[in-house]
C-alpha cells in the first residue's frame, strides 16, 4: 500500500518516494513522532551543506542508504559510503557532501529528550540545533555566493529569535 494512513495510537504509516525527495525532509509530524527524531537527507552529486551545525543535547546517527560522499566532523573530513553508520555527539560540528559522481541519501536519527520541541511551531522535533553559518565546509570555502547566502541565513535566524523573544517564546538567558 502506497498511501499514508491516518495516525493512531499503535502505529503510523507514511510513504515517501525516495527518488523525488527534496534535500531535507522531516517526517516527524506525519509520523506523529515523540521520542525519535528522523531526517531524510538527499543530496545531488557534488552538493553539500554550506555551513556546519551542532546540537545542544541530541546525539545523532547518520545512516548512509545510497551513494558516497564526505562528512566533516569537527574539522576532520571522512569518506562515507552506502552501508556506513556514523554516530555524532551533540557538540560535534558536522556537515555532509555528496561525491561528484554520485548523489547521497542519508537517514539521520536521534533520540529526543523530554520537552522537545521547545517551540511548538518548530520545523524539527528536536529544535536544539546550533547552526554555525560562519563555519563554511572546505568544499565551499572561497565561494562568495555561499558566504552571502550564509550571511542572509544568519540574519534571518537572528531576526526570528528576536521575534520569538518578543512573543515570550524563548526564555531570557
Amino acid at each position: 500500500m502506497n498511501q499514508d494512513l491516518p495516525n493512531n495510537e499503535d502505529f503510523t504509516l507514511v510513504h515517501y518516494n525516495f527518488e523525488t525527495l527534496p534535500h531535507l525532509t522531516n517526517p516527524w509530524r506525519k509520523l506523529n513522532l515523540h521520542g525519535v527524531a528522523i531526517g531524510l537527507i538527499k543530496l545531488p552529486p557534488n552538493e553539500g551543506y554550506t555551513f556546519t551545525h551542532s546540537h545542544a543535547q541530541q546525539e545523532e546517527v547518520y545512516i548512509v542508504i545510497e551513494g558516497e560522499g564526505q562528512m566533516l566532523l569537527n574539522g576532520e573530513l571522512i569518506e562515507i559510503k552506502k552501508g556506513d553508520l556514523i554516530r555524532v555527539s551533540p557538540s560535534t560540528k558536522r556537515a555532509l557532501k555528496a561525491n561528484s559522481d554520485t548523489g547521497l541519501f542519508v537517514i539521520c536519527a536521534g533520540g529526543v529528550a523530554q520537552g522537545y520541541p521547545e517551540n511548538p511551531n518548530s520545523r524539527y522535533l528536536i529544535d536544539d540545533g546550533i547552526p554555525d553559518y560562519d563555519d563554511i565546509p572546505p568544499w565551499y570555502r572561497g565561494n562568495s555566493e555561499v558566504v552571502v547566502r550564509n550571511a542572509q541565513l544568519k540574519e534571518r535566524m537572528v531576526k526570528a529569535e528576536e521575534r520569538r523573544k518578543e512573543r515570550g517564546v524563548l526564555d531570557e538567558e
